[in-house]
């Protein structure tokens, strides 16, 4: 079963051609336009520049409404940092750290430098002014060796995860079940942005690996390759209607005899076999499971 939602994202740009294709490609429009045809989108149906934000809505929607249905307590959010959770909360805890001494620190020295001086007698002030200017020393040398530090040590940032299933059945920070980073169709760095995000979130974990996976509309089988094929960095594409795509193949590749679409067709072919490219519905059903 796919997105219910997939539909009411899909229409004609300006130019004429679908807004999920790369309008340079030729095979990205005709498998867009016959996509759409499977689909029953209307030719005259207008289509938004803006996915992104739209496809995170529906999704956060549509699995918040399952669970919820489903008497399930797990959380669903929205463009969540990786350090939110349990798994990753220590991910940029140097930035946190602050090199030079607090506001609170500056401000009680400074009473107490007065309040010591307005008590004491005058023969003792330069001893004491001696002794207070040490521990200005001390200070500034520890807030530079702390620089120095600091300076030297590699951060590690992580891209926010679009949309998250979490649960908070331990104390302290929710634990992430299922990170989704979501692209509407796809591009050359688009793909690669999200394996660089699976590898780190994989490297960097404490405690057990999120459910990290991917949701698209990308009609292209070279593009879905290069994000889920042969790759440990994502659990797999969801693709929001499989079904419909399958019958865009059917209809703009199989019938070819030219090598490049065999090769496209068996690309295809092969990522559903190992279930590198699934339907949404598996989405909405491992979170279920959860419950």
């Amino acid at each position: 079963m796919p997105a219910p939602f997939t539909k009411d994202l899909c229409g004609y740009r300006a130019h004429g051609k679908p807004n999920t294709s790369d309008s340079t490609s030729k095979q990205s429009v005709d498998l867009g336009i016959a996509l759409f045809d499977a689909l029953g989108v209307s030719r005259d149906a207008k289509g938004e520049d803006e996915t992104g934000l739209p496809l995170a809505k529906r999704v956060l929607g549509d699995l918040n409404a399952r669970l919820h249905t489903a008497g399930s307590s797990r959380l669903v959010g929205e463009d969540r940092a990786p350090a939110e959770f349990e798994q990753y909360h220590h991910v940029g805890a140097f930035d946190q750290l602050s090199i030079e001494p607090s506001r609170e620190y500056i401000k009680a020295w400074a009473q107490l430098t007065r309040g010591v001086r307005r008590q004491m007698p005058p023969s003792a002030i330069d001893g004491f002014n001696s002794l207070a200017e040490s521990v200005e020393c001390a200070v500034a040398d520890e807030v530079a060796a702390r620089r120095s530090v600091l300076n030297g040590v590699a951060q590690e940032s992580l891209l926010h995860l679009d949309v998250t299933v979490s649960n908070n059945l331990v104390p302290g920070y929710p634990e992430l079940d299922i990170g989704l980073s979501l692209k509407w169709s796809l591009r050359t760095d688009r793909a690669q942005d999200c394996r660089t995000q699976g590898a780190k979130l994989a490297a960097l974990r404490r405690g057990r690996m999120p459910h990290f996976a991917a949701v698209t509309i990308e009609p292209r089988p070279y593009m879905l390759n290069l994000l889920c094929g042969g790759s440990g960095d994502i659990d797999c594409v969801y693709h929001l209607h499989l079904q419909a795509l399958n019958q865009a193949i059917d209809l703009v590749l199989r019938p070819k005899t030219d090598r490049k679409s065999r090769r496209t067709v068996d690309t295809f072919d092969r990522l559903i076999d190992q279930r590198r490219l699934r339907d949404y519905d598996e989405l909405v059903t491992y979170a279920l499971t959860l419950t």
